[in-house]
């Protein structure tokens, strides 16, 4: 095949303008530090990337989720360690109480402590988390003792986390089981003040340790759901280091090789300029004579 001039110039033009636009691709990923900047540059790269910062964002809202889990399954431990700190005081009472030996000035004065401790109690009932009542079910801006001889307020309603890809964690309790204990702890007023200490030995005591293991129940129910979310966390945790070093090789470039690949591609393109000197200075002055 007879080579041309005007084919040597097309060849060198068109190799000149390759190197430039390696040049450019690699002063780019230098400046930005990554591989692509637009889905035109690696469509394959850009759908991966797109896969991961999806899963990495999903992965971010679960953490939140269990984060908020977490605080709120807290905030129901902490109270139900208060009521059962209650309890169990109210317990040592009724025992105390009924015995035959006490006058009724000392029954009276266990009475005013139980009334008491029945008072704080509704505080506990009442416990909120950032202005929301956890033991008000869906109901979280109705309190729900507004006093101690009150009705429960709230509903059942279940608060639900969504901890993974479709598993959702209820994390609230309704404070329905308060409106036994309230009642159990009014009736012992009344037998302690009534003197009846029959009734607080066959009754009383045996009703509070059913209301005791009922918030002992509770705790332990709260406790395995904290375990769970904790364990959950950690391996998102880890889910989330494992996706951000895959994001980053697919996106990121080698600063080192992008150096050395810039500088090849500028000695190649160097040359090229130079050999095509070469070219079209006699080129040139042949077609001038």
């Amino acid at each position: 095949m007879r080579v041309t001039n005007g084919m040597m110039t097309n060849n060198l033009l068109k190799n000149l303008s390759d190197n430039m636009e390696r040049l450019d691709k690699f002063n780019r990923q230098l400046s930005t530090g990554k591989k692509f900047d637009m889905p035109s540059q690696d469509p394959t790269g850009v759908v991966t990337s797109m896969g991961l910062k999806s899963t990495l964002n999903s992965n971010e809202q679960y953490i939140d989720n269990i984060d908020q889990a977490l605080t709120w399954t807290s905030t129901t431990e902490n109270a139900l360690k208060n009521a059962t700190k209650t309890l169990q005081r109210t317990r040592e009472l009724a025992v105390y109480g009924a015995n035959d030996s006490l006058s009724d000035s000392d029954r009276n004065a266990i009475a005013d402590e139980v009334e008491q401790l029945r008072e704080g109690l509704t505080e506990v009932a009442n416990t909120d988390y950032n202005g929301r009542y956890i033991f008000a079910g869906y109901k979280t801006t109705t309190e729900p003792y507004p006093t101690a001889d009150s009705n429960y307020q709230g509903d059942n309603g279940a608060i639900d986390r969504e901890i993974t890809r479709g598993v959702e964690m209820k994390i609230n309790q309704d404070g329905a089981f308060f409106k036994g204990v309230f009642d159990e702890m009014k009736d012992l007023v009344t037998d302690l003040r009534n003197g009846n200490g029959d009734a607080i030995s066959n009754t009383r005591i045996g009703n509070l340790d059913k209301k005791l293991n009922k918030v002992l129940r509770l705790r332990s129910e709260i406790g395995a759901k904290q375990n769970r979310l904790e364990l959950t966390k950690s391996r998102l945790d880890e889910d989330k280091i494992k996706f951000k070093k895959l994001l980053s090789k697919n996106e990121d470039v080698d600063i080192a090789e992008t150096i050395m690949n810039l500088k090849m591609s500028e000695n190649v393109h160097r040359a090229a300029l130079s050999s095509g000197a070469r070219i079209i200075q006699p080129s040139l002055m042949q077609f001038l004579k």
